[in-house]
């Protein structure tokens, strides 16, 4: 009996050692990072504000030893900013991204005259850098069909999905306005998607309505990522309601071997 229970007790901690293997990720600490950008006629003080924020995002990733694709990165947190995904999504720079800001405070921010020409916003931030130490799994893949790239005002979104490996999916829309998690929701809970098993969006009987109110059109982009354990997204409020930043933070916080993100854009016109 005690053998049996020395046994067990064994298999426990090997595979938590083993969980802790995989999972496990080189997170660093980095204090007292700068970002500037210019203050002009065509960039307001909080314009550029938000510029310095991401220019010393990217000089964070660099001081932890992150310095390959950096336009990656620039054009991440540039399309963050502006809400415009087009460049981004269309691109496989996303798949080059080696490491990611997980969290950041600002610690100081001023605007100065560098010159008689020049007025500067410059942002001081500590930063915690996560440095991914694993590689995208090639096996590891999911197939979408039944989306369109044009919907009519009000009509019904269905597709659906069928993975190579058995994982968990969560959809986020960014649309021209806001941000949401499509899925899972208040009626719809986060499945475990069985290898080569299709299925149909919506899951339950609800329907996922399209509505616009701007005149002419919207842009729409729907984020699918698929990830091999279940990992909450947490940072939104009562309505799902969230931002484009916590959702990439979110994302770039899951080592790439563990997950794989798919992005489609669509618009609903009036």
């Amino acid at each position: 009996m005690n053998e049996n229970k020395i046994f067990f007790f064994f298999i426990l901690l090997l595979f938590s050692f083993i969980s802790i293997e995989i999972f496990s990720q080189k997170i660093s600490e980095v204090k007292n990072i700068v970002g500037t950008a210019f203050v002009s006629d065509n960039i307001t003080p909080n314009q550029a504000k938000a510029e310095a924020l991401n220019d010393a995002k990217v000089n964070a990733l660099k001081a932890v030893g992150i310095g390959e694709y950096i336009t990656s990165y620039q054009l991440l947190f540039t399309s963050q900013q502006k809400n415009d995904y087009n460049q981004f999504f269309s691109s496989d720079i996303q798949s080059e991204i080696q490491g990611a800001v997980k969290s950041y405070e600002i610690k100081n921010e001023r605007i100065y005259c560098k010159n008689d020409f020049e007025i500067i916003c410059e942002v001081t931030i500590d930063a915690s850098v996560i440095k991914y130490e694993t590689k995208p799994d090639i096996n590891f893949d999911a197939h979408i069909e039944g989306l369109k790239g044009f919907y009519n005002n009000d009509e019904k979104l269905s597709f659906t999905v069928k993975t190579t490996n058995a994982c968990y999916l969560t959809i986020f829309n960014i649309t021209d306005k806001e941000a949401f998690m499509l899925y899972p929701n208040f009626y719809e809970e986060q499945l475990i998607f069985m290898p080569f098993n299709e299925y149909k969006f919506p899951i339950a009987k609800i329907d996922y309505t399209l509505h616009t109110e701007y005149k002419h059109q919207e842009t729409n982009r729907l984020v699918f990522v698929f990830t091999k354990t279940q990992i909450p997204f947490i940072k939104m409020d009562k309505n799902q309601i969230t931002t484009s930043e916590n959702i990439f933070s979110w994302i770039y916080s899951i080592t790439p071997d563990q997950r794989k993100v798919k992005y489609y854009t669509f618009l609903i016109q009036k």
